[in-house]
This record gives structure tokens, sequence and C-alpha cells, in this order.
């Protein structure tokens, strides 16, 4: 088969294009490390007192059993200042010396995987996403297991949780069922591995990649091949070769999903117990994401017809609010008015702190306030921001594990 000559230099401007893009995405990955004190990506330390807080005692408990010595078998170092500088990895081990017991879900406790979604790009999606991850892992002493799937195969959300290994398995790779196993080496095992360990010690994330397009093609090209839904499962392929075989080591997995609606998606929505949808507070944005919610209830009915077990909640969170903004009040006046209750009673604000965050590839929880690229007030308040968002969304989680029934009523 010829090529004509237009379309042969179509494609030399696309090869050279894209010689040009890999050469920037690594300058902006140097750029970030050059950033890191360390090789690897540190979570900020914390002060006695605010690890007191997190561990629920107070500055004088924790002094004296450090006088005690109770902790002498944790390795905690000092700042420059003298004072301990805690890690999230240390305050666990002083929890479990002080006979603090981890809040985790339950044997009868179903695991909760959240896919956060939306067909219009721009909405802070992936933002949110690692943000809400990281506060869940952060700011309390329950210690949830959180996994993280980056089903986008641009790989936005895993860029927030940079991997030491230049060539992960992708969840696309386990989707595509293409990685041999070693000798001895079970399924399970492959599947545990891939899903990584990052700086904050309760996380672990399954990163995607450009490949994971090929998902796609190939899915595509097996239907084809296939009159029997049985032979293929194409949308069974996340829950059942990614999410359960690893579904004992997690509490919470959260799903980040590209905008876009393709098989990927249709795997998001047939693994997921509960489904978060942002909303940014703009007219366009608005008028888009009504006209996906008038459709998926049609797309969902695809997967509940193969055997999806439904929703324990499906929630609207209004994303980067500009507060004093009248336009996007009156919007989120009208979000609230048509959805009621299924509305996030806090939305995640406009925060500078935010922008500049994620422009590091850090969420608001990994820094100093010392360190920060915005004011010291900017992060606290956008740190309580999202703590507000976290504290309702883990409500809804609880409520639907058996285990924390009577807890709640109280």
């Amino acid at each position: 088969m010829s090529i004509n000559n237009n379309a042969l230099s179509t494609y030399r401007l696309l090869k050279a294009t894209a010689e040009v893009a890999e050469q920037s995405l690594a300058g902006r990955i140097q750029h970030y490390r050059a950033h890191l004190k360390t090789e690897e990506k540190e979570l900020r330390t914390y002060t006695q007192k605010a690890a007191a807080d997190l561990l629920g005692v107070n500055n004088r408990t924790l002094k004296r059993r450090h006088d005690q010595g109770d902790f002498d078998n944790i390795n905690i170092k000092k700042g420059a200042n003298g004072h301990y500088a805690y890690t999230l990895s240390n305050i666990f081990a002083m929890a479990e010396v002080l006979g603090v017991s981890a809040d985790q879900r339950k044997e009868k406790d179903k695991l909760q995987v959240i896919v956060i979604n939306s067909l219009k790009g721009g909405c802070g999606k992936t933002t949110s996403l690692v943000n809400i991850a990281a506060a869940l892992a952060t700011t309390n002493i329950k210690r949830y297991r959180i996994g993280i799937i980056d089903l986008d195969p641009q790989g936005s959300s895993s860029s927030f949780f940079p991997s030491n290994d230049h060539e992960p398995i992708t969840v696309g790779d386990l989707m595509r069922d293409c990685i041999d196993l070693d000798e001895g080496e079970t399924w399970e095992d492959l599947v545990s591995s891939a899903f990584q360990t990052t700086h904050i010690p309760n996380i672990r994330v399954l990163p995607s990649g450009m490949d994971d397009f090929y998902f796609e093609h190939e899915t595509a090209t097996e239907l084809k091949e296939s009159s029997s839904y049985e032979s293929t499962r194409h949308y069974h392929k996340l829950k059942e070769k990614v999410i359960e075989p690893v579904q004992d080591e997690f509490d919470i997995i959260l799903v980040d999903t590209a905008p876009s609606l393709n098989f990927m998606f249709y795997n998001a929505l047939m693994a997921s117990t509960s489904m978060l949808i942002p909303v940014h507070p703009e007219a366009v944005d608005f008028d888009a994401n009504n006209k996906y919610l008038k459709r998926l209830g049609e797309i969902y009915h695809t997967v509940a017809a193969l055997g999806h077990e439904g929703w324990d909640f499906m929630q609207f969170l209004v994303t980067n609010y500009v507060k004093g903004n009248h336009s996007q009040r009156d919007i989120v006046k009208d979000v609230r008015s048509a959805f009621g209750r299924q509305v996030m009673s806090y939305p995640i604000n406009h925060s500078s702190a935010i922008t500049a965050s994620s422009s590091s590839f850090n969420t608001i929880f990994d820094q100093k306030t010392s360190d920060s690229l915005a004011s010291r007030e900017s992060l606290l308040k956008a740190q309580e921001n999202i703590k507000d968002v976290v504290d309702e969304l883990e409500m809804l989680i609880r409520s639907n594990w058996p285990s924390t029934q009577s807890s709640l009523a109280e």
C-alpha cells in the first residue's frame, strides 16, 4: 500500500512533533525532580504537636512516652531546630505502641470502589481525586488502605505519585493480560506488585501508560471476532483481573477516568460501588454535564444488564468554586435545587495553594507551609476545605459498612 506525498509529510510532521513532546516531557520531569530534596518524593514531616493531635493525645503524654523510651525502636529523626520531625510512618508506628487501633473495614464490609468521572475536561477531576486520597490517608489515624487506579492513559493522577520503575506494569497491561508470570508467581502476586507503594505509606497506585490506549483497539478487535459476551467479558476486566485479586488489601479504591465514553469507562462502571461527579460551576460546563447526565442512565443500563449490583451512592462535587462570584453562586444554587442531597455539602474552593501544588505534581497535604509556593493562609484554608469534603465522603463510605452502623447511630 502506497502513501501519498501529503500524507507522508503529515506523518513526518507528527513524528517530529512527538520528538519535541518527548523532550518537553523529559524536561518537565527533570525540572520537577530538581525541586526534590532526594531522588524519592517525600511526604512532609509533622511537629510534635501535630503528631499528638493526630494520635489523639496531648503533648505532655507524647513527651512522657518519649522519655520512657517507648518509641526508641522507631526511627524518629530530628529537624535542624533539634525538635522531632515525625513522618507519617513514624506516627502510625507510634499509634501501635499507644494502642490506637487502625479503624479499617472489617471482613463483611464492602470494598468501596469510587469512580470519579466527568465527560467535561478541566473540571478538576484528577486534582480532586489525588487531594481527596491524600486527605483520607493523612488527616486521621484510621490508617485506611487506599488504592488509586489511573484509568486515563495520559497518566495525570499517576504523575502525583511518581514511580521509581521506568517501565511499571500498568492497569492496561493487566486488563490486556499481556504480562507473563514468573515461575511460581500467581496472578494475585503480579497484580499486588503492580500497585506501587508511594511516599504516603497507606496509598498505593496502579499507574497507566500511553500503551493502555491499545486496550480500546484490542477489545474492539476481540468483539469483532467473537459473538459471545461470556467469551470476552470485556466490561468485567477491571473488576475481575485487577480489583478482585487484591480486594482484601484495600479499604477504598479511587478510580480516575478519562473524559470519554470508551471501554475503559464501562469497565470502571462495572467495577464501581459508588460514583463521584465533579461539577465546575460555569454555564458551559454545567450544560455539558447535564447532557452527559441525560445519557448516563442509558450507559449504566448496559452494565446493569450484565450483573452490576448498583451504587451505594452517587454524589456531585462542586469544584474550583470562586467565593463571591455571583454567576457561580447562581449555578451552584441551580445544581442544589436540581439534585438536592446528592450534592456534597462543601464545594472544593478555588485556591492558589491547590494550583501551586498541582503545578509541581504535589497534593496540598505533601508540603509544609514554609515550602508552599502559596501563602501559609491559603494552604491551611485549602487543607481545611478538602478535609471538610473528605469528612462527608468518609461518612458516606462508612454508612455502607455494617461494622460501623452502631457507631454512626450513636
